[in-house]
């Protein structure tokens, strides 16, 4: 577990063990360094995207193959989240069921004493409730 200090909000923002910031320069990082080492390449090789042919594919077709990835990124992610939401539901009417039947079992079980000690089993079903 991770001890936070309350001493200054912005030193847990910018902390680095426990912080998101890693991960994510993981995944940030690469993109835009093979975006330049593209130019760079172009700059130096103006011929070299005529030879592997890759002046064929048009923005178009980039912009419709990423909204294509993207969205099943978005899909994937909607229906894992969809499912979650849907289990803890059920969890939750699951557990309600079983507090259910806890106390209506308590109610019962007080029955017997109903009649020796009627104040004390009142009070005892009012803390229940």
């Amino acid at each position: 577990m991770i001890d936070y200090s309350e001493e200054w909000p912005l030193a847990t923002i910018f902390r680095w063990r426990g912080s998101v910031i890693p991960r994510a320069v993981l995944y940030a990082v690469p993109s835009p360094l093979v975006a330049a080492l593209i130019i760079l390449c172009e700059d130096m090789y103006p011929d070299a995207m005529l030879q592997l042919r890759l002046n064929d594919v048009s923005v178009g077709h980039m912009y419709t193959a990423s909204t294509a990835v993207l969205m099943l990124l978005i899909a994937f992610r909607t229906s894992q989240a969809l499912a979650r939401y849907w289990e803890g539901t059920s969890l939750l009417h699951q557990m309600q069921g079983e507090w259910f039947d806890s106390v209506s079992c308590l109610f019962t079980f007080s029955r017997g004493a109903l009649s020796e000690k009627e104040d004390e089993v009142i009070e005892f079903r009012h803390t229940l409730v």
